[in-house]
């Protein structure tokens, strides 16, 4: 109530500086209160545009099977060491009370590691103050959340918080800004390169290649049953982590073998009717392409993708570069709602659109629409697709609600809509 009451009457000048305040004080208080957890654990903070959530995944796995016991919190799912759960609160990186409190409920249940997905939002906000890092790790960046942070060097500067006091830092070499992020200091640096990039402030560089099924590390072989470049990379920096950690490659090679992936990201929905159906989160610019990319990749007569733009504050530029995307490597287009906040979905849809129609790269004989029901989206797309096609549904990937036009929040999920349309159509 209280906090409803601010945002509705307060500055948003003067909210946006109390809020580091305040989550600040409660983050440190909150560690206090739950018994500084992290000071019993090796706590790992992944940042990054994206990728953060497999990248996380993926490490604790390594870390679980070489029986270095881990537990996380991303985007997608809370693990405790014990139990996993899927975050339904609606943030990658939540206040700092419920992120104590789990860091002292993954440390009471006797883990070594805890993994914390670090949010631009997140880090300006001071959600992480309280927590020891022992590392800190750069997946890959790019200009996002512009509006909430004002500038790109603003939005790299809250990421940056994270790097001021971690003993070890680990970057994705092939991003533009990792020498940005090697420059805090630290006892312990290393990168991973598919491109042959190197830092002299990387004490360690792993060189990667890609192959056919996987890639290469350092000489190691590694399999992935996930598509995409963008999940080879981010299997090679959580492998480089666990080896920099004391999980030597091999272990790491074992574990991802049979890394079968995490809710919601390039996520396959079984059916019986010959359609491929993929269910990713992308929700920034650059993942949504490599989503595409990564389809695009797959067996398939035609690629159909259905996708919206987020509402609210978030970054009105994306909304042309999501159609822009789409228009370059999907077959059909299927502009819907994503979550809307308290913006006009109507004025989202049409933005998007132009991004269609000024597209450069356009693929030849590409089509679109508009289906604002999101419901009524997914099921347009599969009666469209026939045997053979590929139909790629992004933006909410496993999250648990849908947020309609006046900020309502209701239940949803795009793989359980995919399904009950799939069993519709048998």
């Amino acid at each position: 109530m209280v906090k409803t009451w601010l945002k509705q009457f307060m500055p948003r000048q003067l909210l946006d500086w109390l809020r580091p305040w305040y989550h600040g004080i409660a983050a440190y208080g909150a560690g206090w209160y739950y018994g500084r957890p992290s000071a019993r654990l090796a706590v790992v903070g992944i940042t990054g545009t994206a990728g953060k959530s497999s990248t996380a995944a993926m490490l604790s796995a390594i870390l679980n099977a070489a029986g270095r016991k881990c537990g996380y919190m991303t985007t997608v799912n809370f693990f405790d060491g014990q139990a996993d759960e899927l975050n339904k609160h609606g943030l990658s990186m939540p206040g700092g009370p419920r992120l104590q409190r789990h860091l002292k409920k993954i440390a009471d249940n006797g883990c070594e590691f805890a993994i914390v997905e670090c949010t631009s939002e997140g880090l300006a906000q001071n959600r992480h103050v309280g927590i020891k890092f022992a590392a800190a790790l750069l997946t890959n960046l790019s200009p996002a959340h512009l509006e909430a942070h004002g500038s790109f060097e603003n939005y790299r500067a809250a990421k940056a918080k994270l790097f001021k006091r971690a003993p070890m830092i680990g970057v994705n070499l092939d991003s533009q800004e990792a020498g940005y992020f090697l420059a805090f200091d630290a006892s312990r640096k290393f990168g991973v390169s598919f491109s042959g990039n190197a830092n002299p402030q990387a004490k360690k560089v792993y060189a990667a290649a890609g192959r056919p099924g996987g890639f290469m590390l350092d000489g190691q072989e590694f399999e992935l049953r996930l598509p995409g470049d963008f999940n080879r990379q981010n299997a090679a920096l959580a492998a480089a982590c666990a080896d920099m950690l004391g999980v030597d490659l091999p272990a790491a090679v074992r574990a991802l073998n049979e890394f079968a992936g995490i809710p919601g990201r390039m996520e396959l929905v079984p059916n019986h009717l010959g359609i491929t159906v993929v269910v990713d989160y992308g929700c920034e610019p650059v993942s949504i392409r490599a989503a595409l990319r990564a389809a695009a990749a797959m067996p398939h007569r035609r690629l159909i993708h259905v996708f919206g733009a987020t509402g609210g504050h978030r970054d009105k530029f994306k909304r042309g570069d999501f159609g822009q995307a789409s228009a370059a490597w999907a077959d059909l287009s299927i502009i819907t709602n994503d979550d809307v906040y308290d913006s006009d979905p109507q004025e989202i849809a049409q933005a998007t659109a132009r991004g269609i129609e000024q597209a450069r790269d356009r693929k030849p004989g590409h089509r679109y629409l508009t289906q604002l029901d999101r419901g009524l989206a997914i099921s347009q797309a599969l009666r469209a697709a026939g045997p053979g096609d590929l139909v790629l549904i992004t933006g909410k990937g496993s999250e648990q609600f849908l947020i309609l036009p006046g900020n309502q929040r209701v239940p949803w999920d795009d793989r359980k809509t995919a399904k009950a349309a799939l069993a519709n159509l048998v």
